[in-house]
């Protein structure tokens, strides 16, 4: 065993050089009185070039900063300090990370053991890299389960549960919400006559005008087939029929066999109903009026007249 004397500072014997880690004795003023052979055969310092000398030599500028205002403290008054890290220069000034652990004897030597932490850090890094990945790859399945494939819009299965929550928020601020059921007219003809890839363009098309057309607030999906839902938040019966009116210009813009594509959509104000089921209903029941009376136009649920 190398045992060190601290009355001369001088190890007597070999055990500290077989550590693979530096070994860094330091006096009550910060001064240098020993360091193992790892200083040498791993940081290229020759021993007469440290011992002697202050700390603050291996040490860059912020590590001598969180040296003297919190390292050294800590040891002084817990008598020991443990899993610290600081950068230390190496004898060819290349910065290299330590992990430091320190304790302090009753003659006010510092026992200073030295890890190297470049693997760690590199680790640590590759961690952080990974973990975000993981994170990127959850929020794309996370959007691809709430979205539909075609159109980019919100699913049925992330609308009835968007709507509920929506639906609950606005019946606690006592504010109304419009639902829009939007059902393409002889869509079934479109697909017949031109085929599915044009119905697939007319889909992506009209989901398209609709999301560019509604608010950030509003919720907007393919809800099945040819049938899209719009939710619109704060929206008065007024307001929502003007909505309507424009979505209907809008939607005219797109055309199959150069005639605009019309849509029928059935119209329903929440007032006081606290399902998004009977919601729903309401508007679908209204689209089935709207196509009885002949396509093309809005049916607000209960009203009989022509908006």
């Amino acid at each position: 065993m190398r045992k060190f004397n601290p009355n001369n500072v001088t190890p007597t014997t070999y055990s500290v050089d077989c550590f693979l880690c530096g070994a860094l004795i330091t006096d009550s003023e910060n001064t240098i009185v020993y360091v193992n052979n790892y200083f040498e055969s791993h940081l290229l310092w020759k021993p007469d070039e440290l011992v002697g000398q202050n700390i603050n030599k291996i040490l860059t500028k912020s590590s001598r900063i969180f040296f003297q205002s919190y390292l050294i403290p800590t040891v002084l008054h817990e008598k020991k300090s443990e899993e610290m890290q600081l950068i230390i220069f190496n004898g060819q000034g290349r910065k290299t990370p330590m992990t430091i652990n320190a304790q302090i004897n009753e003659e006010g030597l510092v026992f200073w053991s030295l890890f190297n932490a470049t693997k760690q850090d590199q680790l640590y890094d590759e961690l952080i890299k990974t973990r975000e990945k993981l994170e990127e790859q959850a929020e794309k399945l996370k959007s691809l389960a709430a979205t539909d494939e075609l159109t980019g819009l919100l699913n049925r299965r992330e609308m009835n549960y968007r709507s509920g929550l929506l639906l609950d928020q606005s019946l606690r601020s006592k504010q109304t919400i419009a639902l829009l059921v939007i059902d393409i007219d002889d869509f079934k003809i479109i697909n017949d006559t031109f085929g599915h890839l044009e119905g697939d363009r007319v889909l992506k098309e009209l989901g398209q005008v609709l999301k560019n057309f509604g608010r950030q607030t509003d919720l907007i999906s393919r809800y099945g087939g040819e049938e899209f839902l719009i939710m619109l938040p704060d929206t008065d019966k007024k307001g929502a029929v003007l909505f309507c009116n424009r979505l209907h210009t809008l939607i005219a813009t797109v055309l199959v066999n150069d005639n605009p594509v019309t849509v029928s959509i059935g119209l329903t104000i929440s007032n006081n109903t606290k399902s998004f089921l009977d919601l729903f209903t309401q508007a679908d029941n209204a689209v089935y009026e709207a196509k009885a009376r002949g396509k093309n136009r809005t049916q607000l649920y209960g009203d009989k007249g022509h908006l």
